[in-house]
């Protein structure tokens, strides 16, 4: 059988997953291989209501797809299931940039809601990881977060504009930010989390994905970013203190300080410091002392989903 592939075009990244279906899986599927590269729509400088994607910015995410399309045919992939999120839900990127898309790379992407995204990123998370009972996941993108809450058999999902690139691009103007800076970025996060206080509460088991928390997760637990993977990653417990520790070091640090220092992703150490904060922010708002890292998300939720197709 031939293997199928999901793509998810973020506001900071691209990620492309080749799996073959295997009844040995827990969750149904083998990967292949994984792709991942930053397109930074979300990190763009002036990005905002009188932005658009403009040539270099198309130019850009063109190349990225035109490589994940490469791999496609390599592997002779008859099914492919793209999704964009994130900022790209924003007028002025949208489906006029997922036509271009496809018309330069024959690749399809779907516009999905924040609600969607969070129940594909929830049910991708709870099934790799194998969580059974209650549980909230969250995942912290470039430019919103998405939660979704199983608890007492009923299921919430929420998405709110909060990202790690957005927080940079509009409150961190220095390197390394300064302490006024630091502070509008907690004050808008907290902000942001006050209209869902009431809806998520009591929450025994917090799951956490996306980069940010997948970069948390390698700095406390010493794994290079070259050897980032769902395999080194998945279950990995991280806790507030620990973050709070991580990000008291990286503030401190210029973006290519904390890449030489550090050993951090290049294409992560400009907007580390906002996404840390963001979730040092949510762990407090949660209430929880601790989180269960998840580097299985959305990608493998499409996979999923495909199975009941």
């Amino acid at each position: 059988m031939n293997p199928s592939a999901a793509i998810d075009l973020g506001s900071h990244t691209a990620r492309l997953l080749i799996a073959r279906r295997s009844p040995t899986s827990s969750w149904g599927w083998l990967p292949i291989e994984r792709r991942r590269a930053y397109v930074r729509l979300a990190a763009d400088e002036g990005g905002g209501k009188n932005s658009d994607t403009g040539p270099r910015t198309t130019a850009r995410i063109v190349d990225v797809l035109s490589d994940f399309a490469r791999r496609i045919a390599h592997y002779h992939v008859k099914e492919v299931r793209g999704v964009a999120t994130g900022i790209i839900r924003e007028p002025m990127y949208g489906e006029g940039l997922l036509s271009r898309l496809y018309q330069a790379t024959g690749i399809r992407i779907e516009l999905i809601s924040g609600e969607r995204e969070a129940r594909l990123s929830g049910l991708g998370a709870r099934r790799v990881l194998c969580i059974q009972g209650d549980a909230l996941v969250f995942d912290l993108g470039g430019s919103t977060t998405e939660f979704l809450q199983e608890q007492q058999g009923k299921q919430g999902v929420w998405s709110i504009p909060l990202g790690a690139a957005v927080l940079t691009r509009r409150f961190i103007h220095s390197d390394p930010p300064r302490l006024h800076e630091l502070k509008a970025v907690s004050q808008e996060v907290q902000e942001r989390l006050r209209p869902v206080r009431q809806e998520i509460s009591g929450i025994p088991l917090a799951v956490g994905t996306g980069g940010t928390v997948v970069t948390l997760a390698a700095m406390v637990h010493g794994i290079s970013w070259e050897d980032i993977s769902p395999e080194r990653l998945n279950g990995l417990r991280l806790s507030l203190s620990q973050m709070e520790a991580c990000l008291s070091q990286m503030k401190m640090l210029t973006s290519a300080e904390r890449s030489v220092r550090l050993g951090l992703d290049p294409g992560r150490a400009d907007v580390i410091v906002a996404g840390a904060l963001a979730v040092v922010e949510i762990m407090r708002f949660l209430e929880s002392p601790d989180l269960t890292v998840g580097m299985s998300d959305l990608l493998e939720g499409l996979l999923i989903e495909s199975l009941s197709d």
